[in-house]
C-alpha cells in the first residue's frame, strides 16, 4: 500500500463566537497528506471557509491544533529537535500555504506584473528581474502572458482568479488553499479557473478547496470533507461520498445540488 506524508493535522478543531453561543468550527479532526486534494463541500454557514482560513490562522481557532510540517501553529511556542523552545513564525507558515480568495484580491492600482512580483521581492528578498522570468513562465502558463502590463480592471472575473492563482504559485508553496475560487465568477468563466486547478493538482500540488462545484470535487478531489453546522460528518472518497452517502444529512444535501 502507498505511504504518503501527512503535511497537515487537525484535530478536534474549534471556532466559537459570542462565548460560545455560535460554534461555527465544532471539534474537526482531518488529515492532509502531500499531494491530496481534498474538497470540502457542505450547505451554505457550515464553517467550510472558516475551517480552510483556520489553516493558516486567517481565523485565529478557538481550541484545538494544527500540526503543518511536524509543528502546531496554534501555539506561541513549540520545542525543536534539540528541546529548545521556538517561537512559531506564522509569517513563514503562511509563505508556505498559497491562499486564492473569491474576490480575487488583486491590487487595483498596480500591473499585472507588479501584482505577481510583489511578495516573492518583499517577503523572500527576489531580484526583481528573477521575479519577473518566472512571473512570465507562470503566466504564459494560464494563457495571460500578453497581460503583464494590464492592470486588474482590464481583465474578466476569469482572467483575474486565473492570476490570483498563479500569484500565489510565485511563493513556491507547499499547499495551495482556494476558497470558493468559482462563485464570484460568471458561468461561463468557471471552466476556465477549474482547469487551471485541475492542472495544479495532476502536477502534485497538494490543495484544499472549499467549492460549490460538484463536478471538480468528483473528477478532482482524492479526499472529500462533508461539512454541516460546523462539524465535519462524513469524509471519503470521491466514490464513498457521492455513490454511497451514509450519513443523512449528506444524503439531504447531495439530493438537491446534484
Amino acid at each position: 500500500m502507498e505511504t504518503r506524508d501527512k503535511i497537515i493535522q487537525v484535530t478536534d478543531l474549534e471556532k466559537h463566537y459570542n462565548f460560545g453561543a455560535i460554534k461555527a468550527l465544532d471539534g474537526v479532526t482531518a488529515e492532509i497528506d502531500k499531494g491530496d486534494v481534498v474538497v470540502v463541500i457542505g450547505p451554505s454557514g457550515s464553517g467550510k471557509s472558516t475551517f480552510l482560513r483556520s489553516l493558516n490562522l486567517l481565523e485565529e481557532p478557538t481550541g484545538g491544533a494544527i500540526i503543518f510540517n511536524d509543528v502546531d501553529i496554534t501555539k506561541k511556542k513549540y520545542r525543536d529537535e534539540s528541546g529548545k523552545w521556538v517561537k512559531v513564525n506564522m509569517d513563514i507558515h503562511r509563505q508556505k500555504m498559497g491562499m486564492v480568495f473569491q474576490h480575487f484580491n488583486l491590487f487595483p492600482h498596480k500591473t499585472i506584473m507588479d501584482n505577481m512580483i510583489l511578495a516573492p521581492v518583499k517577503v523572500k528578498k527576489v531580484p526583481v528581474e528573477e521575479a519577473k522570468t518566472k512571473a512570465l513562465a507562470l503566466l504564459k502558463r494560464v494563457g495571460l502572458e500578453d497581460r503583464a502590463d494590464a492592470y486588474p480592471i482590464q481583465l474578466s472575473g476569469g482572467q483575474k482568479q486565473r492570476i490570483a492563482i498563479v500569484r500565489a504559485l510565485m511563493m513556491e508553496p507547499e499547499v495551495m488553499l482556494f476558497d470558493e475560487p468559482t462563485s464570484a465568477l460568471d458561468p461561463e468563466m468557471v471552466g476556465e479557473v477549474l482547469d487551471v486547478m485541475k492542472q495544479l493538482a495532476t502536477e502534485g500540488m497538494t490543495m484544499v478547496v472549499v467549492t460549490h462545484e460538484m463536478g471538480f470535487a468528483r473528477e478532482v478531489g482524492n479526499k472529500i470533507l462533508f461539512m454541516a453546522d460546523g462539524k465535519l460528518l462524513e469524509q471519503g472518497t470521491p466514490e464513498e461520498i457521492f455513490g454511497a452517502p451514509k450519513h443523512p444529512r449528506l444524503q439531504e444535501f447531495l439530493s438537491k445540488v446534484l
